[in-house]
């Protein structure tokens, strides 16, 4: 009995001890697994990160407890004497309100100008957030080189534009797989390498492409996994948001790709050429749209609950991926876009009215300016002084001198003095003969004495001088068309005391920060106006001066002019719509404006597009004058317009207002008549009528005997 207990208790025994040792081996079996596929995991990355130190200026790892330490990041930076940071993130972090450090040292290395991110987190949930987080905040290069944990919740739509912004991507997707082998089926583990697609070939989807498989402890294929996705999109659709502005994009444009025609001869504008180019070199479709409202919403501004209208709108969205629309290179669209390198300048003015006041009526001096008008008046009274002088000169000296010989020698007639210098003798006389030779009105005799008449001779020749130079400038002035005052400089729009607007609120900040004090006085009456149309019709009527690039006003001038021309030409003027005032462009630019095409913010498309405009095809075409070539198209019309305001403004027809100056000289003349005519009436009736000696029967004694009082 107890043998049999003894044997028993030793099979007990044994049996536990076989299962303790059969539980051992199955924990070691699994312990080496997990030790071989964590391994594996390690050596996938470690090669792929040394791919990246390759092409990157410093790395940056972002890992959770679970994987810190997963790389020595230490070799890799002694390895490529690169620097390396760390950022361990907790499992539980919250980056709606971030940590600090965290912020502090993200803003850090973007500052460093780091552009490689390996970032491993077991949560893809917290990867989604973290991306969130750092894309928003604009804290990651997104054009840099990424490394991430594969996780199927980092693919949500919502999650779809991140991935439309980093592309230069690696996913590391490990999963269990099963291999069959002679009917058995045996659990294996398998790392998958992943990248997105570029572009999206559906909107809010992001489709996932494999690039390669590690195997038998190396990569399959072992090749560039990073290649660029931008220099050959492979003939994808793009989104085109247009905004059609002079010179950029013109109305026919809208014909052109609404109607898929290939063969208008019309300018399409600058920007719509310089696309056409961009899309054929990178191989896609530009499939353009105009947004709802965006005539009248232009660019932008912001609205109700933080949004935003017009292209802004459209780029905050993520609507598009390029915007056509006249975008100025400033600080402003570059918080919505990002610009490429600038292909143009723009003269930004004013568009004023081209005649203020009517000064016809200074049409008499006009001819002349201030200082030969002043020139002139001195000469006149020296000249007729000097006539004065002469005479008296004369006489005093020369006509005594041969007085005295007719008295002694009996044959020489009696020399008469008053009539040689009679007409000069008298100082107001003088002045009167003076000024009447300088009109071109012959004297009523001339003096006998020889050096008078050489004075007189070359007085004459200077009278006719400025009579002819006169007369030609006066023709000339009568030849031009119009009359105009204008508005050239800053001082003068300042002085001219007009309303001054523009679109955006943008302008009015520019004037407003600047130094100049006609600037900060412009930026204080600056008004904000929406309705283009409008604000033109007011220039139009006086009463406003409008702000824009030189290339939009030209144009609206131009049509003025078409429609002006058209109304003439149809007798269609009617009263409410007579043009008053002509427009007109400030000569002074204001600045000089540089001009890009428009992107999505953070873009993978930018470094390319900019090669291409600044270096490559685009910038060859820059160079050979391609871009002038289109501006002139664009501005073919108003030229011609122009030209044509300018031949039919030849025939130089003389109308009323042209007449203005010649009655006001006859008005100017009658006033002082009749206040002469009334000073001799006074003087007759309380001076002559009360003088004791008065005599109306005996006038000739009266006069007599005052001018010898005289």
């Amino acid at each position: 009995m107890r043998l049999e207990t003894t044997v028993v208790v030793v099979i007990i025994v044994f049996s536990r001890l076989s299962a303790h040792v059969i539980a051992a081996r199955s924990g070691y079996k699994q312990m080496l697994q997990c030790e071989r596929e964590t391994d594996d995991l390690k050596k996938v990355i470690e090669q792929i990160v040394v791919e990246i130190a390759a092409r990157c200026n410093c790395m940056v790892f972002i890992t959770d407890p679970a994987y810190r330490g997963l790389v020595e990041a230490r070799t890799i930076e002694a390895m490529f004497l690169m620097p390396m940071y760390n950022i361990g993130v907790r499992e539980n972090e919250d980056f709606s309100r971030p940590r600090k450090p965290i912020e502090k040292m993200l803003r850090h290395i973007k500052a460093a100008g780091c552009d490689a991110y390996v970032i491993l987190i077991a949560n893809g949930l917290l990867t989604s957030r973290f991306l969130q987080y750092a894309q928003e905040a604009r804290l990651l290069d997104t054009r840099g080189y990424f490394l991430l944990l594969y996780d199927s919740r980092l693919f949500k739509p919502e999650l779809h534009y991140i991935w439309n912004r980093i592309i230069n991507v690696v996913f590391v997707r490990r999963y269990s797989t099963y291999k069959y082998r002679l009917g058995e089926r045996i659990l294996a583990e398998r790392i998958d390498l992943t990248t997105v697609y570029y572009p999206s070939r559906e909107r809010d989807v992001t489709e996932i492409k494999y690039i390669d498989t590690w195997y038998d402890g190396k990569l399959r294929y072992g090749n560039d996994h990073y290649l660029s996705k931008t220099t050959n999109l492979h003939g994808n659709g793009l989104r085109v948001a247009v905004f059609e502005h002079i010179p950029t994009v013109t109305e026919t444009s809208r014909e052109y790709y609404d109607q898929s025609s290939n063969g208008s001869s019309k300018a399409l504008g600058i920007e719509f050429e310089l696309l056409q180019i961009i899309a054929k070199a990178m191989n896609f479709k530009a499939n353009y749209y105009m947004p709802l409202n965006i005539v009248n919403e232009k660019w932008g501004k912001a609205g109700d609950n933080d949004s935003y209208t017009g292209l802004i709108g459209e780029a905050i969205d993520g609507n598009a991926d390029f915007f056509l629309g006249d975008l100025h290179y400033t600080v402003h669209h570059l918080n919505y876009f990002d610009l490429s390198t600038p292909y143009n300048t723009e003269c930004l003015t004013f568009l004023t009215p081209e005649a203020l006041t009517d000064n016809s009526w200074k049409l008499l001096i006009l001819p002349l300016r201030l200082n030969v008008w002043l020139a002139l008046f001195f000469v006149l009274l020296i000249a007729g002084g000097l006539f004065y002088l002469f005479a008296l000169f004369y006489q005093k000296y020369i006509i005594s001198y041969k007085y005295m010989i007719s008295r002694t020698n009996e044959k020489l007639f009696e020399y008469d003095s008053a009539k040689d210098l009679y007409l000069f003798t008298n100082l107001p006389n003088s002045l009167l003969y003076t000024y009447s030779m300088q009109l071109q009105v012959s004297l009523p005799h001339l003096p006998d004495a020889w050096s008078m008449r050489i004075l007189i001779g070359w007085w004459w020749i200077f009278c006719i001088l400025v009579a002819m130079i006169y007369r030609a400038s006066m023709t000339a002035t009568l030849a031009n068309p119009f009359v105009t005052v204008t508005i050239d400089t800053l001082a003068q729009l300042t002085a001219a005391s007009l309303p001054i607007g523009g679109w955006n609120e943008e302008s009015k900040d520019f004037f407003l920060a600047s130094n100049d004090p006609y600037s900060q006085e412009i930026g204080s009456k600056f008004e904000l106006t929406e309705n283009e149309e409008e604000a033109i019709n007011r220039v139009a009527n006086g009463t406003f001066c409008y702000y824009e690039n030189s290339y939009l006003l030209r144009h609206v001038r131009a049509k003025q002019i078409f429609e002006k021309g058209r109304k003439k030409n149809k007798s269609e003027e009617t009263s409410g719509s007579i043009i008053k005032y002509n427009l007109h462009i400030m000569e002074e630019c204001i600045v000089h404006m540089p001009i890009a095409l428009g992107l999505e913010k953070n873009s993978p498309l930018k470094p390319h597009v900019d090669i291409l405009v600044f270096r490559s095809t685009v910038g060859r075409m820059m160079e050979i004058g391609l871009v002038e070539k289109w501006l002139s198209d664009v501005m073919e019309w108003s030229k011609i317009t122009e030209s044509r305001q300018e031949s039919d403004s030849e025939e130089g027809l003389v109308d009323l207002p042209k007449l203005h100056a010649a009655f006001v000289a006859l008005a100017i003349g009658y006033f002082f008549s009749s206040v002469a005519l009334l000073a001799e009436i006074l003087y007759w009736k309380y001076v002559v009528l009360k003088d004791p000696t008065y005599d109306k029967y005996h006038l000739d004694t009266f006069y007599k005997n005052h001018k010898l009082k005289t």
